[in-house]
């Protein structure tokens, strides 16, 4: 019984914090794209106006310096107990390391969907630094809506802000449902480490 309340506990202080655990199937990976989450969609969250996960591109690709890429994809999920008071949202690419967004290289407005990725597709494509951010800037909506997908499986890289000067770690949560899709490069040291290897 002191553990289901506890539970029931647990879960009602979630939804209260603006998220709350789902039970979904993968919803998917794919190793053409650089992403944190695991691909199991595990929570779903309106907390913070803006969303974003923080992006070290050598985590993917050692001595790689910087990425570029034509398009980034977000997962939302519209939960019947939950709905959305606006469907619309930016997604936006910013540099920054992880203390926060710093330059921001593009926002494009999209219309969030239930349960399938969002695209935001770049009519020239992106340069990053090796650190870089994508983020859902939903200051639109009243209250951070659309809400979006998040696995269950504790990150270091999603953050939410209501300021954009304060971020926080959504940490124990998970990482957000949001991948880019990449192109890199890789700095001098590195290329000449290849070339004498061959």
């Amino acid at each position: 019984m002191k553990k289901a309340m506890a539970v029931l506990a647990v879960l009602s202080l979630a939804a209260f914090a603006g998220q709350i655990v789902i039970d979904l199937p993968v919803a998917g990976n794919d190793a053409d794209w650089l992403q944190y989450d695991d691909g199991t969609a595990a929570w779903l969250t309106w907390g913070g106006m803006y969303r974003g996960v923080w992006f070290n591109i050598e985590d993917f690709i050692p001595g790689a310096t910087s990425c570029y890429m034509d398009v980034s994809q977000f997962w939302f999920y519209h939960h019947t107990s939950y709905p959305w008071d606006t469907s619309d949202v930016y997604l936006e690419i910013w540099n920054g390391d992880a203390m926060g967004p710093t330059a921001q290289l593009d926002q494009t407005m999209v219309t969030a969907v239930h349960y399938n990725p969002v695209f935001a597709e770049y009519s020239t494509t992106l340069t990053t630094e090796g650190n870089f951010w994508a983020l859902a800037n939903t200051e639109m909506s009243a209250g951070g809506w659309p809400a979006i997908l998040g696995d269950g499986t504790a990150g270091v890289h999603s953050f939410f802000s209501d300021d954009f000067i304060v971020w926080e770690p959504w940490g124990d949560m998970g990482d957000y449902f949001v991948q880019v899709y990449y192109y890199w490069s890789l700095d001098n040291n590195t290329w000449g480490s290849l070339k004498a290897t061959f």
